[in-house]
């Protein structure tokens, strides 16, 4: 129980460190393999692999959306029992944000984390809306 507890943690704390803007802080949480993918079909959509591409990514997301809050509201452990830092958590969020041309969006989905050794190495989100107009508005396209 006392990883799970860490575990809740440092998720929480990640989700602050994007609200807070803190690109550095949330990814030191991230392996050096780490691999990041996200739903849809925009030039931002897709696989990244390595820290460097996935601090990218998460770069270019801070800068499209310069205000943002993200609510994590349930937050799952694969293995309640880990003590070793291997696990998969998954976080169920809703988000509200303003892109950099002032239009506001709220959205809603699920983060889950693969954590092995106490490091991310694979995230992956599932969004209730990662399509549409609106959604590639959003993104400048």
């Amino acid at each position: 129980m006392i990883g799970t507890l860490i575990a809740r943690m440092a998720v929480n704390g990640g989700f602050d460190s994007m609200n807070n803007r803190d690109i550095n802080k949330f990814m030191k949480a991230w392996g050096n393999e780490c691999v990041w993918i996200y739903p849809g079909n925009l030039s931002v959509s897709g696989t990244f692999t390595g820290k460097e591409n996935v601090t990218k990514w998460f770069q270019h997301f801070q800068d499209q959306f310069p205000t943002r809050k993200f609510t994590v509201t349930h937050l799952g452990m694969g293995n309640i029992f880990d003590f070793i830092g291997n696990n998969v958590v998954s976080a169920k969020w809703e988000l509200e944000l303003v892109n950099k041309e002032g239009q506001s969006f709220k959205n809603y989905g699920v983060t889950v984390l693969t954590i092995k050794g106490g490091k991310v190495i694979k995230g992956e989100d599932f969004l209730k809306t990662s399509g549409g107009e609106d959604f590639k508005k959003l993104w400048g396209e």
